[in-house]
């Protein structure tokens, strides 16, 4: 349970307004490419899709960020608590916690057709 606690943590899972901010505007241009197409099954489909690729990418980018300043984060007092810089968890588990959101995130994307498959490694 520790571990959950720490992994949700690490990822900002329990401030959703990270991934909430980059998921809105996928939203609208799903709702916009909807009113066109009028195709209600695919739109829930991408919906769900664009939703988990925007907390896997944002957790691991919150992961990334913590690695890259946890020598900075153990001087404030603001982050000094959190996972790494606290050394509740390795920099080497982090990594491998990146990898996997991503990984799972780039199964997310090849569900989409090549130009969003190449914008999206792009981005």
């Amino acid at each position: 349970m520790n571990k959950i606690k720490i992994f949700i943590e690490l990822t900002r899972l329990n401030k959703p307004i990270g991934f909430m901010l980059l998921f809105w505007p996928c939203l609208w241009g799903l709702a916009l490419a909807f009113h066109q197409t009028g195709e209600f099954r695919l739109f829930i489909y991408y919906i769900i899709l664009f939703f988990l690729g925007s907390v896997l990418m944002r957790s691991a980018g919150c992961i990334f960020n913590d690695i890259a300043d946890k020598d900075f984060d153990k001087k404030v007092d603001r982050t000094k608590n959190r996972p790494i810089p606290s050394g509740r968890i390795s920099t080497q588990e982090s990594f491998v916690y990146i990898i996997l959101l991503c990984l799972v995130a780039f199964i997310i994307l090849i569900q989409f057709n090549f130009l969003t498959i190449i914008l999206g490694l792009l981005s």
